[in-house]
């Protein structure tokens, strides 16, 4: 089998791979609030922060706090207790038409309260306090395990997490009952119903010994969670009991899981009478010890990076410890199990982080009222990688490493041990590269170099019509040399001589066929051709065969591509005698006319229509 490796190569641009830890820096972005708890954006240039005490405050682009308030409520809700207050709040996915955003809260007697409200009519830094409509409630039976936020998710229906309930070790076992609102991740349709329906593929929906409501059960206190903008998967930063806080990831549109508190804490046993076997709970990707080192003692959950102005934080999930100040990152666009790593001290009473409308990331510190801007202090450095792949069996790969940003000079080690910002010569694999920068900021990129396989096609002759069995373009050659027309998968051949194709693949790989050699005109057929003939040649109107051989013949016609033409029934079994042939319905341009007969007498005749 004869194969060209002529080819059209195959490029493929691997958008920025960052897998080098972020540096992490904070920058206070605004001061002046009061035991901050949430942040949250409308779509616009301001960030909403949520007061515990009652408030809701607007921050204006340049980190500017807005004199008053936009939402004051600290009259109808209970906050003595530092786990209860004004916890949550979620703008409406249409907030922009219709005004209305929700809140969650702890009323007077303590109890869970999901509202919503209305911005004013006539300010939009100012709702109307006087546009509450409860959604949702739920009794607490203690002070503590709230949970509290809340968030549309990517499906327009709202979700917000309950805590157990409180005290400690669940004593109720609230977060396995399945008929108990606590200790559960919820979702609602607050647009199908008054005040709300139950989404029709909630995975209890339909059930009666679960309440339909529920989205995924086992929580302990799901004090700050969010979802992944790129991805849509959950993740829910679970506070824990004596020995673990942990992050659990669940995959977007899933529902219907158990996260396994009372039973489990993190990883490790807490209290399994009357619980399942181990494979009825999903266990949380990481999680970490009680202690001041190496981890800490409340888990307060982040925020994947989806922004731009940060590309080294890219794809990275931020969480931190609110007492110990201790941060993690976890790689959520990298293979599983997610890779993590601890930083050290960063910053201690982190309640809560938000986003704004670009995506970039903030957070709050209880403690102090202030907001801050989290930022990679490697700034815009980025790699990206073009590459070129091992197409054909013949070409090499190549990959072209662009560095944006950064300080230079830069320090490039490839997986090759290579050091230049281009390599070459590459076989079919994958590839590693990490640049330094002068500042000594690190950025790395996978590239893979895929293998375009090498193709055959075949081809085959019945009579004197080639087929072709493979590629998606194909263009006939007839003793070495182009035949212009013959550029299909069948070609009908015209004349003798050694006949092959050449092919083309979707990859842009090209194959050359075998030669077969065809003899379409023997001794004998020429003398079968004086039998037949056509006038007149160039037609326009009327062609006249004439045909004056012994044997019923059969005419066939077809186009310069070797397509089929349609003729009249005489022409199927043609008697010695003169037929007409009105060609009006042709198109200008050359066609050919087969003689043929059953004892296999061929003869060709081309006709130009005019």
């Amino acid at each position: 089998m004869r194969r060209l490796s002529t080819l059209i190569i195959s490029i493929s641009m691997l958008m920025v791979s960052l897998r080098a830890q972020p540096v992490l820096q904070l920058e206070t972005y605004a001061t002046g609030l009061s035991n901050p708890v949430a942040i949250e954006n409308a779509g616009d240039g301001r960030l909403f922060i949520v007061e515990r005490l009652g408030y809701i405050r607007i921050v204006n682009p340049g980190g500017v706090l807005a004199p008053g308030y936009f939402l004051d409520i600290h009259n109808q809700i209970e906050s003595g207790y530092q786990e209860q207050g004004l916890l949550g709040l979620a703008f409406h996915p249409d907030y922009t038409s219709n005004g209305y955003f929700y809140v969650y809260y702890t009323d007077e007697s303590g109890n869970t309260v999901i509202s919503r409200f209305s911005v004013s009519v006539d300010d939009p830094d100012v709702a109307d306090p006087g546009s509450e409509l409860v959604i949702y409630t739920a009794s607490q039976p203690f002070v503590n395990h709230n949970g509290g936020c809340i968030h549309f998710g990517p499906d327009n229906y709202l979700y917000f997490g309950l805590g157990d309930g409180g005290s400690a070790g669940d004593p109720g076992n609230r977060a396995q009952n399945p008929l108990n609102k606590l200790g559960k991740m919820h979702r609602i349709d607050v647009d199908g119903g008054t005040p709300y329906a139950i989404p029709a593929d909630n995975p209890f929906a339909t059930a009666i010994d679960t309440l339909n409501e529920i989205w995924a059960i086992g929580y302990r206190n799901p004090w700050r969670w969010s979802f992944d903008a790129l991805t849509h998967n959950m993740w829910v930063a679970d506070v824990g009991q004596n020995l673990h806080e942990e992050i659990d990831v669940e995959d977007a549109g899933s529902g219907g899981h158990n996260y396994g508190w009372r039973c489990y804490e993190g990883l490790s046993e807490f209290n399994t009478a009357l619980c399942g076997d181990a494979a009825d709970y999903v266990f949380p990707i990481f999680d970490y010890p009680h202690n001041f080192t190496t981890g800490g003692f409340s888990i307060t959950g982040g925020y994947v990076y989806r922004g731009t102005e940060f590309p080294g934080m890219y794809g990275y999930y931020l969480c931190a410890d609110y007492v110990s100040g201790n941060w993690w990152w976890v790689n959520a666009d990298g293979p599983l199990p997610y890779d993590h790593e601890r930083v050290d001290d960063v910053q201690t009473d982190i309640s809560s982080f938000g986003v704004d409308s670009a995506g970039e990331m903030y957070c709050a510190n209880l403690a102090n009222g202030s907001i801050y801007h989290i930022t990679d202090a490697c700034g815009a450095f980025a790699i990206s990688t073009l590459v070129t792949d091992y197409s054909c069996g013949v070409t090499d790969g190549s990959i072209d490493l662009t560095i944006n940003a950064g300080t230079a000079p830069y320090a490039i080690d490839w997986s090759t041990g290579e050091t230049t910002e281009d390599i070459g010569g590459l076989a079919p694999g994958t590839y590693t590269v990490t640049v330094t920068d002068a500042a000594g900021c690190a950025r790395s990129a996978t590239a893979v170099v895929k293998d375009i396989p090498v193709f055959t096609v075949n081809i085959s002759a019945t009579g004197n019509v080639l087929s072709a069995d493979a590629g998606v373009s194909w263009q006939w050659y007839l003793n070495g040399e182009i035949i212009t027309e013959a550029t299909g998968e069948v070609y009908t051949a015209m004349a003798n001589g050694d006949y092959y194709v050449i092919a083309t693949d979707a990859n842009g790989c090209m194959a050359t066929s075998d030669t077969i050699n065809l003899i379409v005109n023997s001794v004998a057929q020429q003398t079968f051709e004086q039998y037949c003939t056509m006038f007149p040649n160039p037609v326009q109107d009327v062609l006249h065969v004439e045909y004056s051989g012994t044997l019923a013949c059969n005419l066939q016609c077809f186009d310069a591509t070797g397509r089929s033409i349609s003729l009249p029934v005489p022409f199927q079994q043609m008697q010695s005698g003169t037929y007409i042939l009105d060609v009006h319905a042709f198109q200008t341009g050359i066609y050919l006319f087969y003689f043929q007969t059953e004892a296999g007498d061929v003869a060709i005749r081309t006709l130009v229509v005019e």
